[in-house]
């Protein structure tokens, strides 16, 4: 066979190779926290005509989460967020929609239609900082606010607000002052049977 043949069917298979779509790096462009999707803009440029070009957004792509079991674990997505999506094999409109087995609604393999963003990644020049080490952390970055599960316990730090009522076995140590309906603990006086005031004992 001729050299032009080979060269044909080596592009033919470059050209197959281009159209399977299998993963890309992303930047978040919006986020619904009610349909648990984002529009995402690939960040690799891809080229086209011998130029390298930017490629579409993908639109509403389903967010992958931990849940299960009746509990869930939701992130939360901004603009500008670094992440990453995968391509599945085939159509997954119908299971989106359902949940459950179904025939695919088209016959679209690795097509950019059926992304799901699996999560976002720490970019080299936007290291996290103010997290505490050696610990499973849940944190806004920064650190001003975490919490972190250590092999020892559990450290919080930031404030806390708690919606219910609360159960404790073991002692409590405070360092601060405690208030109870408007009454400080540390500086709160007593009525004496015969008269007068007395501090805290």
């Amino acid at each position: 066979m001729s050299k032009n043949f080979y060269d044909l069917e080596n592009q033919e298979r470059k050209s197959l190779a281009a159209s399977i779509k299998v993963g890309a790096m992303c930047r978040v462009e919006k986020f619904d926290p009610d349909a648990m999707t984002v529009d995402v803009q690939p960040l690799s440029k891809v080229l086209d005509g011998g130029v390298y070009r930017i490629p579409p957004q993908v639109i509403g792509v389903p967010v992958s989460l931990i849940r299960g079991g009746g509990f869930v674990l939701r992130p939360w997505y901004a603009a500008g967020d670094v992440g990453v999506i995968v391509y599945l094999d085939h159509d997954i409109d119908r299971i989106v929609e359902a949940g459950q087995e179904c025939q695919p609604n088209t016959e679209r393999n690795h097509s950019g239609e059926d992304a799901l963003f699996i999560g976002a990644f720490v970019p080299a020049n936007k290291k996290l900082t103010g997290l505490p080490a050696q610990s499973l952390v849940m944190a806004p970055e920064g650190g001003n606010v975490y919490l972190a599960v250590t092999q020892s316990g559990i450290e919080i730090k930031g404030n806390i607000t708690i919606i219910g009522n609360i159960t404790q076995e073991g002692r409590t140590d405070v360092t601060g002052d405690v208030t109870a309906q408007g009454k400080s603990l540390a500086s709160h006086t007593h009525t004496c049977p015969h008269g007068g005031t007395s501090g805290p004992n």
